[in-house]
């Protein structure tokens, strides 16, 4: 069951095919689930996913961003496809256990937003394409999207593929940012999903107040620098290695839980992740680390909605260092 609706509930009228049931079935199995997953019992959790496998009954009437894939069938030996439904974030999160998937499967076939084809080159699959390519597969194809993979491999805290960098990109031929000062990216805000896990740039202007320190922003749909010094006020990324290639200089990143977190995690660069207050259920419950990368800090809010503590304990953090 590893996806993020886990602690959704899904409204689905009663049916004569059973549908209903199996939906009250996987509200019981989510919450059960969220709970474990989000306290590290992984173990736990993939033995609540298993009563829904083990039912044989994919729900193929969800829609693409919450439907589950993998009926079950093991991977070893077999050709494998795995497509990446969810957000960026989602995908570059995942995309760790693509090198191991390739040693158990026959070949893996990658299927990915256009926008990370590049950054997922390094991962050297079989083959990557981009979403909704049209593809010929083996009758023996193993379907898989991206987020279930943690349950296939029925990880636990501490098997947690945490090898970082596990994505490779180009190193830019010039420098990015002067030698000067530490230089730090800031990203405030990420898709329309869950507006819970941004906060308004303006919020984040006492960070400015430190002494001695660059600024660039790492917003792909940047608009406005809102006060901030950006060094690179007049830039917007047109895709995401020239996102990348800027994350590599950088000496820290300063992000909401959005695709930089991510990207900036799997570069192995040093990055502090903004939590809000009910946090998926990857970044765990109440730890100030992430057992997924080993170069990032959490700072989480203590009220819902209330960012003012976690700012206060960044500030105080990029002032000692």
């Amino acid at each position: 069951m590893n996806r993020q609706t886990a602690h959704v509930e899904l409204e689905i009228p009663s049916s004569p095919d059973g549908t209903h049931q199996l939906e009250t079935l996987e509200t019981e199995v989510a919450r059960c689930w969220w709970a474990a997953a989000s306290a590290g019992d992984l173990e736990k959790a993939w033995r609540q996913s298993d009563r829904l496998t083990n039912l044989g009954k994919l729900r193929v009437d969800l829609p693409r961003f919450f439907r589950p894939l993998w009926d079950g069938t093991p991977v070893d030996n077999r050709p494998v496809l795995v497509r990446c439904w969810r957000g960026l974030g989602d995908a570059i999160h995942y995309a760790r256990y693509i090198p191991l998937l390739a040693e158990r499967a026959k070949t893996v076939c990658l299927e990915a937003p256009e926008q990370l084809v590049p950054i997922f080159a390094g991962l050297q699959p079989d083959q990557i394409v981009p979403l909704d390519s049209p593809l010929k597969l083996p009758a023996e194809t193993v379907e898989i999207e991206s987020t279930e993979l943690p349950y296939v491999f029925r990880t636990t805290l501490e098997t947690i593929p945490r090898e970082v960098p596990f994505l490779t990109i180009p190193f830019p031929s010039s420098r990015l940012v002067p030698p000067d000062k530490p230089n730090i990216g800031l990203c405030w805000a990420g898709g329309s999903f869950d507006p819970r896990r941004a906060l308004p740039l303006e919020s984040l202007s006492v960070l400015a107040k430190v002494p001695g320190l660059n600024w660039f922003h790492l917003q792909p749909e940047y608009r406005t620098a809102g006060g901030f010094p950006f060094l690179n006020s007049a830039v917007k990324f047109t895709d995401l290695l020239a996102l990348a290639a800027l994350i590599r200089q950088l000496d820290l990143i300063i992000t909401v839980d959005t695709m930089v977190a991510h990207l900036a995690g799997a570069l192995a660069r040093p990055v502090w992740t903004l939590l809000h207050f009910d946090a998926d259920w990857r970044w765990f419950r109440d730890r100030p680390d992430s057992p997924w990368y080993p170069t990032m800090r959490l700072f989480r809010q203590r009220r819902p909605g209330v960012w003012d503590d976690p700012i206060e304990k960044v500030m105080l953090e990029l002032g000692n260092r």
